[in-house]
């Protein structure tokens, strides 16, 4: 049966697209469990990480099943029936890592380019169709691909449908890590769980700097990573990594979670402040 598996182990959540039959596409039965998944990794205080990966070496996912666009009503002027999106993760605020195998294409490759982080195996295929479908290139791809690749390697991929090998992923600073087939999610799963090990704060709260930042002034900007970063010398977990160094001995963080108390919302002009899931 289609379905989205999901599980935790030692701060780790998997999600794993299961419908290799179907080259990893997602139903819409899938679409309502990945939105429950998500919602797990938002709201369950022992994940730290999620990756996401698709059954089999097929296929990551090949996005929504499409065939059924003509006959639904979802197609043309007088269509009646709004397509659905396929859920993204880039509300959640913790670290989100892509474990590719296979094709990586159309709503795959939206899922893959809205994590934080990508796995690509050799022979993993990624690009989008929207342009061969007479629509434009959306789901938010097109604006997400040009900040991770840049302006012309995005137009690249887009405006000629042109579709791209790992080692090519790996080549434009699309994927950050390059496996032999068969070696994505374990290499992913290892990325996983060294980020797992930091403290759930002081990863959360880089993350939040990287993606808000975007949106604040270069100055305005700097002045709140300063501030954040000193005030994240406050925190348990800080007095934990510094005292484990100092008595020769691995740490062991998130006994008192503190985010909060960075105050990421105090440095957002106009209460203007980014929209994360929590």
């Amino acid at each position: 049966m289609a379905q989205i598996d999901y599980d935790v182990t030692d701060h780790v959540a998997k999600i794993v697209i299961n419908n290799p039959e179907k080259k990893n596409s997602i139903t819409l039965e899938m679409y309502k469990q990945l939105d429950e998944a998500y919602a797990d990794v938002v709201s369950n205080g022992d994940v730290r990480v999620l990756v996401i990966a698709g059954a089999g070496d097929g296929a990551f996912s090949t996005g929504a099943n499409i065939s059924g666009y003509v006959a639904d009503g979802v197609l043309g002027e007088d269509a009646g029936k709004q397509r659905q999106p396929l859920p993204k993760p880039w509300r959640i605020y913790k670290p989100v890592i892509a474990a590719i195998e296979g094709y990586c294409v159309g709503g795959g490759f939206a899922l893959a380019v809205a994590c934080d982080l990508r796995v690509a195996s050799t022979t993993s295929t990624f690009g989008q169709a929207g342009l061969k479908r007479g629509v434009v290139n959306g789901q938010q791809t097109s604006t997400r691909l040009t900040r991770l690749i840049g302006m012309a390697n995005a137009l690249d991929l887009l405006l000629l449908s042109k579709w791209i090998d790992g080692t090519e992923a790996y080549r434009i600073g699309l994927a950050q890590r390059l496996t032999e087939p068969g070696g994505a999610l374990a290499e992913a799963m290892e990325m996983a769980r060294t980020i797992a090990s930091f403290s759930p704060d002081a990863v959360q709260g880089t993350k939040r700097l990287c993606y808000d930042n975007h949106d604040l002034p270069w100055d305005q900007a700097l002045d709140w990573e300063l501030e954040v970063s000193e005030r994240s010398f406050r925190t348990a977990d800080s007095l934990e990594g510094f005292t484990a160094f100092a008595e020769k001995r691995e740490p062991v963080f998130g006994q008192a979670p503190a985010l909060h108390s960075l105050g990421f919302e105090e440095f957002w002009p106009n209460d203007n402040i980014p929209e994360w899931r929590t």
